[in-house]
């Protein structure tokens, strides 16, 4: 998402040729965008220049987009469920950053997060059944996983600022990351949190680790 005559653009870039696509431009804000399933579609954070952040859905066909929230709150951090059929996004509209559901076809928001005073960065696991978020746990933000069954809430990191989770494809670990001393590092751990470990790198600060899905032949 980089910033083209001072706008911030989505595009869509192949990675074996480089080539990109320009999909959104438009007036204030256009960030935080995510694919659907199917990859025809994406969930995206439109602000005009009003600044009200929003969630939209832009079909990457026709480039229309469809409106999905209309809250005078921040709402922001679009992410779909497997199935295609739910979109999950973070909102301060209850006062505080917390989690909400809504259907992609559009209709009222529900709440799904309660404990806790911030919940936000919500990332669905590929079986549909866990949600990682970033959970403020007694001044320190972790990573966290949600049971969507039962409402229960595992925290899984113990840094003091880890962010940006991501499920591997089996749905059984995650990928994070995390602060040492002044650097960016990434560490992993599974989704029951028995098991913990640093991933080497070579330096530099890293963030925003994403899993890559299984390949398709």
């Amino acid at each position: 998402m980089p910033f083209e005559d001072n706008v911030a653009t989505i595009f869509v870039q192949t990675l074996r040729s480089g080539n990109r696509i320009k999909l959104s431009s438009r007036p204030g804000i256009n960030g935080a965008p995510a694919f659907s399933p199917d990859g025809r579609k994406l969930v995206l954070t439109l602000g005009g220049i009003d600044g009200n952040l929003d969630i939209y859905i832009l079909d990457r066909a026709t480039r229309q987009v469809k409106r999905l929230t209309t809250n005078r709150s921040i709402d922001t951090e679009g992410t779909w469920a497997p199935d295609g059929q739910t979109i999950y996004f973070t909102s301060d509209r209850s006062g505080g950053p917390q989690i909400y559901k809504i259907s992609a076809n559009g209709g009222s928001p529900t709440r799904v997060t309660f404990e806790g005073s911030y919940n936000a960065r919500p990332r669905l696991s590929p079986d549909g059944g866990k949600l990682a978020l970033v959970h403020l746990d007694r001044g320190n933000y972790r990573v966290g996983v949600l049971d969507l069954s039962d409402g229960e809430l595992l925290i899984l990191s113990a840094g003091n600022q880890d962010e940006s989770p991501s499920f591997a494809p089996n749905s059984d670990s995650l990928i994070y990351a995390t602060r040492d001393g002044s650097e960016g590092v990434l560490e992993m751990v599974s989704a029951d949190g028995l098991y913990r470990q640093r991933l080497a790198s070579r330096g530099g600060d890293i963030r925003e680790p994403v899993w890559s899905p299984f390949p398709r032949y």
